[in-house]
């Protein structure tokens, strides 16, 4: 198999692979390379390759740059040692490439918008070389390459915690900008928690192919430590063990805290009764100024409840 090489990833450029069956013909990407200064010399093109198994290039061969608003055709035509075909950028413009007449990569968020480096990469004038190999596929791959991003309120400085079935996937540092991103990854149910608060947003259910915004909630008020809780009734009530087994993996996955204890309960924005509670619990819930939702007490409607929480 072909070693595939991205020293772009850097500059935010990504490769979706084709979705393509055994012993079909497609376009790979073999190469993404983000020009150094000295090869770049102040221009601010996407130089394209094309060649078969054995290195040679691929005359004629047709790829489509597209944008938002319009897209281009260009065509492998140059001679060696030159790239077989260029196509010049203009500010702001994001590109992505994919090859003509068969399955293809795509090469996505080409653009110029990067500081300067040195002489010779400066703001606006950045280039990226790709090589696309034309080749046969060996078996079919599990694609991989779904993004969850979104915004986290008030989580500058927070780390973030990608879950997928309680296992974590990903972790990252939300910017200044509280924006975040995940990318490459497989078909799944996601969960994104913050560590640093325990705000959850989700579950997500991805394809491995497809895209999808997951905002977090807002942050808590300083007054409130949980934002949801799971309050249980009496500890020795053969129905609590019941509902503590069904449970358990939903409040395992997500990370909510829960207990017996009213006193915790009140620090939180939400709660959830489980089981049956007296009027008294209530009561003092309503008082600690808490959002209080009782669970149905019928097993199988209770885990139907859960949908609306998250």
């Amino acid at each position: 198999m072909t070693e595939v090489i991205n020293d772009a990833e850097a500059y935010g450029v990504e490769i979706i692979p084709a979705a393509v069956e055994p012993g079909q013909v497609y376009w790979k990407v073999i190469r993404v390379h983000h020009l150094t200064p000295e090869e770049n010399q102040g221009r601010h093109h996407i130089f394209l390759d094309a060649v078969d198994d054995d290195g040679n290039r691929l005359y004629g061969t047709l790829f489509t740059i597209s944008w938002d608003g319009g897209n281009d055709t260009v065509v492998i035509e140059g001679d060696s040692p030159e790239a077989g075909a260029n196509f010049p950028m203009w500010k702001w413009q994001i590109c992505s490439v994919e090859g003509v007449g068969a399955p293809s990569d795509r090469v996505i968020n080409l653009h110029t918008a990067h500081p300067d480096e040195a002489p010779g990469n400066s703001l606006f004038h950045h280039s990226f070389a790709i090589t696309y190999l034309r080749t046969v596929a060996e078996e079919a791959e599990i694609p991989s390459f779904s993004v969850i991003r979104g915004r986290v309120p008030g989580g500058g400085g927070h780390t973030l915690v990608l879950l997928d079935e309680s296992e974590v996937v990903q972790t990252q540092v939300v910017g200044v900008d509280e924006r975040y991103r995940f990318s490459n990854l497989p078909a799944g149910a996601y969960l994104v928690r913050d560590d640093s608060d325990l705000r959850v947003a989700g579950p997500v259910f991805l394809d491995g192919r497809d895209e999808a915004i997951l905002n977090l909630p807002a942050p808590l008020p300083k007054d409130r430590v949980f934002s949801q809780y799971f309050l249980f009734a009496n500890v020795d009530a053969p129905e609590t063990q019941v509902y503590l087994s069904l449970l358990s993996d939903y409040l395992a996955a997500r990370g909510f805290p829960f207990g017996f204890a009213l006193s915790d309960a009140t620090q939180a924005l939400n709660v959830n009764l489980v089981g049956q509670h007296p009027q008294e619990t209530k009561d003092a819930l309503d008082a600690a100024g808490c959002q209080v939702r009782q669970l149905p007490l019928d097993p199988s409607e209770l885990l139907k409840a859960l949908d609306n929480i998250g």
